[in-house]
């Protein structure tokens, strides 16, 4: 018996997609605080944990949605 999880819409899968490239972009930044030697434990776990959510959101937005670039006619 197979059930799904979720179905999204276009319009929530590119709201998925964008927040985690969002996560991507702030995990960048973290990793890039972590060169500071005063931030470095920090921003590695920032930026660990970040990269995670933000590749989480992405392959579930992209594996249960719809593509949200196509035209619909």
């Amino acid at each position: 018996m197979l059930t799904i999880v979720a179905a999204l819409t276009a319009h929530a899968t590119r709201q998925l997609t964008e927040l985690g490239a969002l996560l991507g972009l702030l995990g960048g930044l973290a990793l890039g605080a972590a060169a500071v030697k005063r931030y470095r434990q920090w921003g590695l776990l920032a930026a660990a944990v970040l990269f995670v959510l933000c590749f989480l959101l992405l392959i579930y937005g992209l594996h249960f949605g719809l593509n949200p670039y196509r035209l619909v006619k």
